[in-house]
């Protein structure tokens, strides 16, 4: 890929998804469900770890200037983000991640 720097976290988001579904996808989920993978969206490789942590460690490793965006094999996202509301004199939000 020619492209140096992405404008924006939700550019490089949904270049991850696209990179991640044609090249590695139907390979993924059959063989490593579960798994995290760093796609790095400036030269399309994707590094695949049990951890977050271990696999962005990894990408990093070989790749120090990519930009990575994580997905987790066979889910919708990585890391699931909620929030509940609950009635006090605050109004207040709590996240729960």
């Amino acid at each position: 890929m020619s492209t140096n720097r992405i404008s924006n976290p939700k550019a490089a988001a949904e270049l991850g998804e696209k990179i991640y579904a044609e090249r590695y996808k139907e390979a993924y989920e059959r063989d490593h469900p579960g798994k995290f993978v760093a796609v790095d969206v400036l030269n399309e490789v994707a590094y695949l770890g049990d951890t977050p942590e271990g696999v962005l460690d990894s990408a990093r490793a070989a790749a120090p200037n990519g930009m990575f965006h994580l997905i987790q094999v066979g889910h919708a996202g990585a890391f699931r983000v909620s929030y509940s509301s609950y009635n006090t004199k605050k109004s207040s939000l709590d996240w729960v991640f």
